[in-house]
């Protein structure tokens, strides 16, 4: 006999495999509870103890909704079935022993063999089990004999019920054990089908927070970042400009004051809803006109708006990716373009809305065109919504970018 196995933490697994033991224990019930019932209906046939039987058979009902407890209890009561430890050979002779009492009081109780075998086969390995299965086939007929000698009225049947329990009792086992163990192969299944999903929605959270961080890090990026720029380039400005030009420093400290203004409103818009503060109360075409406002004052570069009074109805998304896209460019044209002159056209195309932005800068060569996060997240917020982003220049002939939105 094998030592008692390792106790086993209690698992979603071993959980819905309770459900058998839940169905074992219920057909236990039912089957006994018949039995029981067959022996008082047929007492004026078959004379016997019908109270000594049917204590007998509800002690089989109680050993086996105790053991079936256990079997359903926590971590530390939790033990393996269908294995050859004390515990399963104990519960088996135990339902055995129990059977053979109400043989002992009514031969009627033969009908509880189907329960006695389930008992058996579910309890015990098969080997084990097909050993339990036979001792349990003779019982009917070794207690005729004890109760009645070998001369006994109720020997002979008892004797063919023997002998069909000993033909039947392993198609009855291996019955049981293919249910059983198909049963359980899914519940493996199923465990692994919810570990998977599990899984799943966790990698999906991930991404999904990586989404997340990399669309408010274009978001800061495109608002804050700009506005931050923008203040500082303009106290630099009147660090310059305050003991020689007061009234340029004042006209500055007015645009720092309304820059950081606009940030606040971005910063708040942004904690809300992320939708930019310039498109809340604005069309996309005001908000372009604001951009271009602005650069003017900070910078002196001309900046011309054309926009047509005929654009389609975009979608919020796409109006925030032209919106930052301009943002964008036009910071660049402050940084980097040492330009004069800015056109920005939007315009309606057959298929959707263009975008342009053309300054008369120092250009560059495409093949050293950057790389930096600015232009990366442009491309990015373009292509997330199927639109396309295209950037021409040459060294000293100023530099082109153009979206392009599908409706």
């Amino acid at each position: 006999m094998d030592p008692p196995q390792a106790i086993d933490p209690v698992t979603p697994s071993v959980l819905r495999s309770n459900l058998w033991y839940r169905l074992w224990a219920a057909f236990v019930i039912v089957g006994c509870s018949a039995t029981g019932g067959a022996i008082f209906l047929l007492s004026h046939q078959f004379p016997a103890n019908r109270f000594g039987a049917t204590a007998a058979l509800a002690g089989i009902v109680v050993w086996t909704l105790v053991s079936v407890r256990a079997h359903l209890g926590g971590p530390n009561e939790v033990y393996r079935w269908r294995r050859l430890s004390w515990r399963t050979v104990t519960f088996v002779l135990v339902a055995m022993v129990l059977f053979a009492v109400a043989l002992s009081f009514a031969a009627a109780a033969v009908a509880a063999l189907p329960v006695l075998y389930s008992l058996a086969y579910l309890a015990l390995p098969l080997r084990s089990g097909l050993v339990a299965g036979t001792a349990i086939s003779l019982l009917p007929t070794l207690m005729a004999l004890l109760t009645e000698g070998v001369h006994g009225t109720d020997v002979p049947l008892a004797v063919v019920i023997s002998v069909i329990g000993l033909a039947f009792s392993p198609i009855i086992g291996a019955a049981i054990r293919v249910a059983v163990e198909y049963g359980e192969q899914q519940t493996a299944l199923l465990a692994e089908l919810e570990e998977s999903r599990a899984e799943s929605a966790r990698l999906s959270r991930v991404a999904g927070q990586a989404s997340e961080r990399a669309r408010l890090a274009q978001e800061i990026h495109d608002t804050l970042a700009q506005g931050f720029t923008s203040i500082v380039a303009l106290v630099q400005a009147i660090d310059l400009e305050v003991d020689t030009d007061p009234a340029a420093a004042r006209r500055h400290l007015g645009l720092i004051e309304e820059t950081a203004r606009e940030n606040l409103a971005e910063a708040r818009t942004m904690v809300v809803e992320l939708t930019p503060a310039a498109l809340t109360s604005n069309s996309l075409s005001d908000a372009l006109s604001r951009l271009a406002e602005r650069l003017r004052a900070q910078t002196e570069i001309s900046v011309t708006v054309h926009a047509d009074p005929m654009l389609p109805v975009l979608g919020t998304a796409a109006e925030v990716a032209l919106l930052r896209v301009a943002q964008e460019a036009l910071a660049n044209v402050r940084k980097h373009a040492a330009a004069s002159q800015v056109d920005v056209m939007l315009a309606a195309t057959p298929s959707g809305v263009r975008l342009s932005l053309a300054d008369n800068g120092i250009g560059f060569t495409i093949a050293a065109m950057p790389t930096g996060f600015g232009l990366r997240g442009m491309r990015d917020r373009v292509e997330l919504i199927g639109g396309t982003l295209s950037v021409t220049s040459r060294p000293g002939h100023g530099t082109t970018v153009q979206v392009v939105i599908p409706r």
